[in-house]
Parts: C-alpha cells; structure tokens; sequence
C-alpha cells in the first residue's frame, strides 16, 4: 500500500516538474495560427472542396467562416495573411488567397490571386500569381511582392509585381502551408514531369522513389541539395497513377501524385 501511494505522488510530482504533451484536436485540414490585431490569437484552415477558410477561436469553437469565390473547375491552392488593418486601414478582417485550375488539353497551369474581405469584397485581383509574399522595407511601409507565372508558353514567363499596402505586418502573420504546394508539372503527364522538391537542412542527398498504386517500385532517382526539381521522362511508364516519395536514411520528407497518360 504504502509502495502504490509512493508511486502515484511520484508520478504526480514528475508530471508537475516536467508537465505533459497533451492532445488539443484534430484538424482534417491545412490549418495555421495567426494573431489578428484587433481580435487575438486564431487557428485558420483551408477546405479545397468548399473553398473556403474556417477561422477558429483557441480553445478550438468556430469562430468565423468566410466563402472564397472559386471559379468552376477551380481550385484552392493557398491561403495567406489573415490579418486585420495589413491590406486596409481599417482593421477589416482579409486574407489573401490562390486559385488554379489545369488544362488537361493543352497541359498547363493557371494560377490567379486574390485580396478580399470577409464579406467577399475584393481589393485586388493578380492574374497568373501563384506565390506572394508581404515584407516591410524600412523606410519605405509595407509591400506586397507577387510572383506570376505564364506555363501556357514552351519556355515558361515569370512576372514580378509590386503593391504598396496600407498596412503593417505583425510578426505571428502566418500562411498555410500545403503539402502539395509543390505540384508536379504537368500533370497528367505524357512524355516527362518535372517534381519539385527541398531537402531539409544537413541533409544534402536523397532519392526519389516512384511506386504504382499497388506499392511496386518503379523508379528510384538520386536527388541532392543542389537543386530543387527533377525530371522524370514518363513515356515508358504505362498509364495510370504514381506515387512519388523523397526519401534520405529511411526518412520521408515529401510524398505527391502524378498521372501518366
């Protein structure tokens, strides 16, 4: 008796002393947290087959939805900067979001990029934008970088655009990051794809694996730290769907899919 009642006020002290990892919930999304200027601390996700965000108090009640108008046929890519008082002066609540859509004829993307508020106003539409980036220049206020890309040409285009915004950027902005932000190009593929890729830091080789959906390796390509992309001719490849895997010592870094046709 005595024994058991030292070991649970052991137990007891131990947790106290070095506290616990304890399970919050779970999330069947992209999500990100963010700290709106005006109202606090929130939890942000991306729903693809909705197209929309769901913002999220911390103790994890919902707190907003907001509807993000997606062409048909379209489809959510990414959502950043959920923030109030960065893209007006009035502490609205906005974010900015990325939208694509793949022409299965011709065998490209096209990514669009658009500001609104949560009540579907827009303040800024960006063709072909498929990554932004928000960064304070000194002296000169807070900037909006966006990067455009035209794939319908052999040689892809990239345009670079600069906006002034009226607002700031508060440190704990934050992005969702989707795993597949990285997509294979193009896909579905016909004669090759090209898959992007980042190691992460130290380590400097790995391989690519390509496995067919009943898990047997058909390729294995050695990648470094050198470059971020591969490509992979896929004529011999008979049609059908792939799994890739970025794998270095028996750890994986990022999966996807691709479609041989």
């Amino acid at each position: 008796m005595r024994k058991s009642l030292f070991t649970v006020l052991l137990s007891f002290v131990l947790s106290c002393a070095f506290g616990q990892i304890t399970p919050e919930t779970t999330y069947s999304y992209s999500g990100a947290y963010t700290r709106l200027s005006v109202s606090g601390n929130k939890f942000y996700l991306m729903d693809v087959a909705l197209s929309q965000t769901r913002i999220y108090n911390t103790n994890h009640l919902l707190w907003k939805t907001i509807n993000l108008p997606v062409p048909a046929n379209n489809y959510l890519y990414d959502i950043k900067y959920l923030s109030e008082g960065l893209f007006t002066s009035d502490n609205s609540l906005c974010l900015a979001y990325i939208y694509y859509i793949y022409d299965e004829t011709n065998l490209y993307y096209t990514f669009n990029a658009k500001i609104v508020k949560e009540n579907g106003t827009e303040l800024l539409s960006i063709p072909g934008c498929q990554y932004l980036d928000v960064v304070t220049v000194e002296g000169e206020g807070t900037k909006l970088v966006a990067y455009c890309y035209d794939y319908s040409t052999t040689v892809y285009t990239i345009q670079t655009k600069v906006y002034s915004l009226p607002g700031t950027l508060l440190a704990s902005d934050n992005n969702i990051k989707q795993p597949n932000s990285r997509l294979p190009f193009p896909n579905p593929a016909y004669d090759f794809t090209t898959i992007s890729y980042k190691l992460p830091a130290g380590v400097n080789n790995a391989n690519l694996k390509i496995t067919d959906m009943q898990g047997r390796e058909v390729d294995r390509i050695k990648i470094n730290s050198f470059t971020n992309s591969v490509t992979i001719p896929t004529n011999n490849y008979p049609s059908g769907s792939y799994l890739y895997q970025v794998e270095s010592d028996k750890q994986r870094f990022e999966t996807g899919k691709f479609i041989v046709r």
